[in-house]
């Protein structure tokens, strides 16, 4: 079984999508550009991607919110 990511890794990862899913639109393509270079760095950066971007999944519907927040 493989080990989950470093938290460190992987908060950095969430707050990449975070921003680019929850972000004004060109800091949104920003953070989207940010993450896919990260997540190219390493397989143990990829790793820590999918896992944040499994997090992120769960949580289901809060982008949005967050959008609306941001108005």
């Amino acid at each position: 079984m493989a080990s989950t990511p470093d938290e460190k890794l992987i908060e950095h990862a969430l707050a990449l999508i975070v921003e680019s899913e929850s972000a004004p639109q060109d800091a949104a393509v920003a953070a989207r550009l940010a993450l896919a270079r990260w997540h190219g760095k390493s397989a143990v950066h990829a790793a820590a991607a999918q896992e944040a971007r499994r997090r992120w999944d769960a949580l289901g519907g809060i982008a949005a919110e967050l959008r609306n927040l941001r108005k």
